[in-house]
């Protein structure tokens, strides 16, 4: 199977994928009062949501340029902004090929090697990862009432029977990792394990790219503003709708957390993982299901009018800027 069909392949799967897990998340909720629903949003919060997730695009552009400066390279912020929305336009039929695509773009415009752009947008994928750990870990800390009050819940429900099994897997568990450890020199030669070793050894190199930035605080205040407009995204959305809007920054955090998880899955523009992850997160928070869920469908929906809109200017400004690049080289 040559790399174009397995694309192919891979992109239908987890389109169909996607298209199950968002019949299945909505299917028990009457259309017309979902869209009775959405229709009573409140359009200046909608608004502000766009324009959150456009300024995190904006930020990201900036952030782009600053891993440019070591290896004594430039772009416009116009190039590189455009490069992003349409790494991002492409992500959302191509899941990952959009990180190819946002390279290549960039390097078209400016006349950047391609590879090392790819180098810099494997580091911002890191300092992200780095970003959503810790956002979790605080997320965990904050609400840590909450989920023990849950884990606490489930617990007390669970019968004599069961809680043996779970001793046992647990039992299971521990011997299991005993002999992993007892055999490490035979794990460590296994493709799987040399992969994720080679994968946390780029993370470290990552790291240490940032550190070697001229403008590392900079660097930092770009990736702490695309993050404040990651929750903000989300947490605007909250004061669209009744039935959210009295729900709190805690509740944007769980919200943008499942929310990133879900688009991390390699289904196109998230669709259906989206749908079905965050209605959890706001059933943490009793939200009645049909408000959680019509919150969940603007919510998305705004991602994608975000991309799809702005990516078709970015899309004429690429084939506008090409043309006049092409006509410069020729005079």
């Amino acid at each position: 199977m040559n790399k174009n069909v397995k694309t192919a392949f891979n992109t239908v799967l987890f389109l169909t994928l996607g298209g199950v897990l968002f019949y299945w998340a909505i299917s028990n909720e009457d259309p017309y009062q979902l869209w009775n629903t959405i229709k009573q949003a409140n359009p200046f919060w909608i608004f502000m949501s766009m324009l959150a997730g456009i300024i995190s695009h904006f930020l990201r552009a900036l952030r782009w340029n600053l891993l440019l400066e070591p290896m004594q390279y430039k772009a416009s912020v116009a190039s590189s902004f455009h490069a992003v929305i349409i790494g991002y336009l492409v992500n959302m039929a191509l899941p990952r090929v959009g990180e190819i695509t946002r390279p290549a773009v960039l390097s078209k415009l400016e006349k950047i090697p391609f590879n090392k752009l790819v180098g810099t947008v494997l580091v911002e994928r890191i300092v992200d990862l780095i970003i959503t750990i810790i956002l979790a870990m605080c997320i965990f800390i904050i609400q840590f009432n909450i989920i023990f009050d849950q884990v606490n819940e489930l617990w007390g429900h669970t019968s004599l029977t069961q809680m043996g099994t779970i001793g046992i897997f647990f039992s299971i568990g521990i011997v299991i990792l005993y002999w992993i450890y007892k055999k490490r020199e035979w794990f460590y030669q296994l493709p799987i394990i040399r992969k994720f070793k080679s994968f946390t050894e780029g993370i470290i190199d990552g790291v240490k790219t940032v550190f070697s930035l001229k403008r590392k605080s900079l660097f930092m205040i770009y990736s702490i503003g695309i993050w404040i407009m990651y929750f903000l995204m989300p947490y605007f959305v909250f004061y669209a709708l009744a039935g959210t809007s009295h729900l709190g920054m805690s509740a944007g955090l769980t919200v943008l957390l499942f929310g990133t998880a879900a688009m991390i899955v390699p289904i196109p523009g998230g669709v259906g993982t989206f749908e079905v992850l965050v209605p959890s997160a706001l059933d943490i928070y009793n939200i009645n299901e049909l408000v959680a869920k019509s919150y969940t469908l603007i919510t998305h929906a705004i991602q994608f009018i975000v991309i799809i809109g702005v990516g078709i200017i970015s899309i004429f400004y690429v084939i506008l800027k090409t043309r006049t690049l092409k006509k410069n080289d020729l005079e």
